[in-house]
């Protein structure tokens, strides 16, 4: 390694290239971190003094016996953002400037490498950086959002409206001092990268894993996977942060489990357990495969994200339910099914009008789940539904086995719990006015109501309105009705869709004539009613209530099942409910044994903890073991000499079995919790 005080103006000229590797992250600088540089770049001519602003680390590779390029390790975004600089200095500058910034900063000017750039950024960032380069002007949106066009118009910005000229700017340019670090031909580059990541500089981890698949590569191999897998990748799935969504979603699709050891997989702390998954399943000497199965998921992944300006009515029958359940639900957990399940399409096992019952079994569960507040997609459920998966069929009546194993709080709502919570009051606590424009919009394109306006041009209607004026009081008591109009406003049954508000200020009777010219289905037949109050909202409830349980289905074979399962507790449930109660049985691993008290089902939890790992259950035990455990005889015998401790009250048995199992858990990659069950006696 040999290192070099220099400035970075220096560093850019001379016979060399700098290349960014396709192991590299993509230039995203903020215009905060731009802004930073310039102020930096101007005390420097206050001043009169050098600025320094860190290491530049890169290798030497011989292009022919005159020019070199530069691999850049570390440095790249300084770099990229102070040639932005420069180009946008140019377009103030004299002509000698001029000629000074593109011969020192854009291009070669002479030899094999003449009207050449000097910095090859990456293949994301080249047709931007090369339009600007060329003082281009015709940007498309998508240009005028990257990183590289915001940040030179910055530069530019600042640059017009500064008190120093042209040529003072320049000189800031031969200020900024910089460490120039060269690696030896014996050194890792990826060791080097990861140690910089390790001291705060803002790596993503999908950068990490692109560097760890590709660093080791020779450049030719580099260069061919980068453009052929890795980019397509990066475009497929623009904004760049849904790459790490992606990522540990995929991984929880092929591993079945979002647990890892010491954590559960999240795109903050993806790269350690991708290079575990990674080694166990493929290893460095097949990446290319990898690579190649990653896109494929990529392409399953990006047909199961939507946003604004995807037109519902433009896309396909299947790709409709994905933006519903994925878009209008909000459910961001769910493409780890969807890419499972769309693997299995690709490979015939069953046809596209039963992977969309699948899809409309996970909608009926995620709206049951938000109106209820219990059931839901999260990485733990869907690694639990593919591991059953895995085991039979791939069946409809197999599918809905699969998403109605929960218990307690993670139960899939049965039909009367669903029921009765979406006509209740307190609705509004659980679904806000987003979840209720789907709600009644669905209800609509269920009943085949033709002509429907767009959704993003519809509205919620509150009937009767929650501050409702003198007007309104006057004629809720003419219709003697004592009922809070806040109580009800928020009702599911005083709630309609119009094209635009109707506004809380009119009466029922005026609101009428409206409603009935309405487009919507739903709003019409409130027009028929021939007074508003909470009695009529009621009824309103009860009926649109019951009309769902016909468009969020549930068989009834597995509707037995969730009322069941509803009663089942876990160790996710409020332990607080459970105070002055005791429990009836627990389950652990599908054995049931009766409980006559909360300290002999910790008991039975943590004897079965041990009889499983002993190691692991020493690991997992480790922060509670002084309040837990003890070598004194106690009537609680783990094993010899080791005994657990009494004393705990209901709320502290159960979250001492919650720590432990999620300890456990988390430490060995199993989902050992959700084979824990418990059930109360009947209240005295």
């Amino acid at each position: 390694m040999k290192s070099n005080d220099t400035n970075l103006a220096k560093f850019i000229y001379g016979d060399r290239t700098l290349v960014i590797p396709v192991y590299q992250r993509n230039y995203d600088w903020k215009v905060a971190n731009c802004a930073k540089l310039f102020s930096d770049m101007t005390e420097t001519v206050e001043k009169n003094a050098a600025h320094f602003i860190g290491a530049i680390v890169y290798q030497e590779r011989a292009v022919d016996d005159i020019f070199q390029e530069f691999v850049i390790i570390d440095g790249q975004q300084r770099i990229t953002s102070m040639i932005l600089f420069a180009r946008a200095l140019y377009n103030f500058a004299d002509d000698d400037l001029k000629n000074d910034l593109n011969a020192k900063f854009f291009r070669h000017t002479s030899g094999d490498m003449k009207n050449k750039f000097r910095l090859r950024p990456t293949e994301y960032d080249s047709k931007v950086f090369t339009k600007i380069m060329d003082g281009a002007t015709d940007f498309s949106d998508d240009e005028k959002k990257s990183a590289m066009y915001m940040n030179f118009v910055y530069f530019r910005e600042k640059i017009s409206t500064s008190n120093l000229s042209p040529n003072d700017l320049y000189k800031a340019l031969y200020k900024l001092s910089v460490v120039s670090i060269c690696l030896g031909d014996g050194e890792n580059p990826q060791e080097i990268f990861e140690s910089l990541n390790s001291t705060g500089l803002d790596l993503t981890q999908a950068d990490l894993i692109r560097n760890f698949l590709l660093m080791p590569l020779v450049p030719a191999q580099q260069e061919k996977l980068y453009k052929n897998y890795w980019l397509k990748i990066e475009e497929l799935l623009r904004p760049s942060n849904n790459v790490e969504n992606f990522i540990v979603q995929y991984m929880i699709a092929k591993r079945k489990s979002n647990a890892v050891k010491q954590e559960q997989l999240s795109k903050q702390k993806i790269y350690a357990p991708f290079k575990e998954f990674f080694a166990k399943n493929f290893g460095s000497n097949r990446v290319e495969e990898f690579l190649r199965e990653l896109l494929r998921y990529a392409e399953f992944f990006r047909r199961c994200i939507f946003d604004e300006s995807d037109n519902f009515n433009e896309l396909p029958a299947l790709e409709k339910k994905f933006y519903e359940l994925t878009f209008l639900l909000n459910a961001k957990n769910a493409p780890i099914i969807l890419m499972y399940l769309l693997d299995r399409q690709e490979r015939g096992d069953f046809d596209e009008k039963t992977f969309i019952k699948f899809v409309d079994a996970l909608i009926s569960l995620t709206f049951r789940g938000k109106v209820c507040k219990q059931g839901s997609i999260d990485g733990q459920f869907s690694g639990n539904v593919l591991a059953r998966l895995e085991k039979s069929s791939l069946t409809v009546e197999n599918f809905w086995r699969a998403i109605t194993f929960g218990k307690g709080d993670r139960a899939f709502p049965s039909d009367a719990t669903f029921q009765q919570s979406l006509a209740s009051n307190e609705l509004h606590e659980r679904l806000n006015k987003d979840d209720c424009k789907y709600f009644l919009y669905a209800s609509e394109r269920h009943g085949q109501t033709p002509n429907l306006p767009a959704y993003s041009e519809t509205v919620v209607e509150e009937i009767l309105p929650s501050k409702p004026n003198a007007a309104w009081k006057n004629y809720l008591s003419a219709h003697n009705d004592s009922q809070s109009p806040e109580l009800w406003s928020k009702n599911i049954g005083n709630l309609t869709l119009a094209e635009s508000k109707i506004g809380n200020r009119d009466l029922f009777d005026n609101k009428k004539a409206r409603y009935a010219q309405s487009k919507f289905s739903c709003t019409r037949a409130a027009a028929n009613y021939s007074v508003w109050t909470s009695r009529q909202i009621q009824a309103r409830a009860k009926r649109l209530a019951t009309d769902a349980l016909k468009i969020w289905t549930l068989p009834e074979q597995f509707n037995a099942v969730a009322q069941h399962n509803e009663n089942i507790l876990n160790l996710d449930s409020d332990f607080g409910k459970f105070t002055g109660r005791k429990p009836a049985t627990l389950s652990i691993l599908g054995n049931e044994m009766q409980m006559p008290t909360w300290i002999a089902l910790l008991y039975e939890i943590v004897k079965k903890l041990y009889e499983l790992d002993k190691d692991l259950f020493r690991q997992a035990t480790q922060h509670v073991r002084k309040s837990l455990f003890t070598t004194t005889l106690t009537n609680f015998k783990i094993d010899d000499g080791f005994y657990m401790t009494s004393g705990f009250n209901t709320e502290n048995c159960l979250t001492f079995a919650k720590i432990l199992v999620e300890n456990f858990d988390v430490l060995g990659g199993t989902n050992f919790k959700d084979e824990i069950s418990f059930t109360l006696r009947q209240a005295e």
